[in-house]
């Protein structure tokens, strides 16, 4: 879609040739981010990733992190975990009582 612009270069207004569009290579990088694209080492576009790829990429992330990272993870999301369970513990016992 967006074509390969390596080894081409931005001739302005003036030298773009007729019929075609010529843009900045910034501004053909914001198009490639935009749209989940980016070069490979080869100077071909990536194509975005799918959903499994995305998945295992997430899981291989996690499973990387390291210790002091994993820690200021846990701890909030413990003390979240303990206080939702209360609330539904204190529902169910809630429950219990009217019933």
């Amino acid at each position: 879609m967006f074509g390969n612009p390596v080894g081409t270069q931005y001739p302005g207004e003036d030298g773009c040739p007729e019929g075609m569009m010529c843009i900045p290579e910034q501004e053909f990088h914001l198009m490639l981010t935009d749209n989940d694209m980016q070069y490979t080492v080869e100077g071909t576009i990536e194509p975005a990733q799918g959903d499994a790829e995305a998945i295992i990429d997430f899981t291989q992330t996690l499973l990387t992190l390291d210790f002091w990272t994993l820690v200021s993870f846990s701890i909030p999301l413990t003390i979240m975990a303990v206080y939702g369970l209360s609330i539904y513990a204190g529902f169910k016992w809630l429950q219990k009582k009217l019933s």
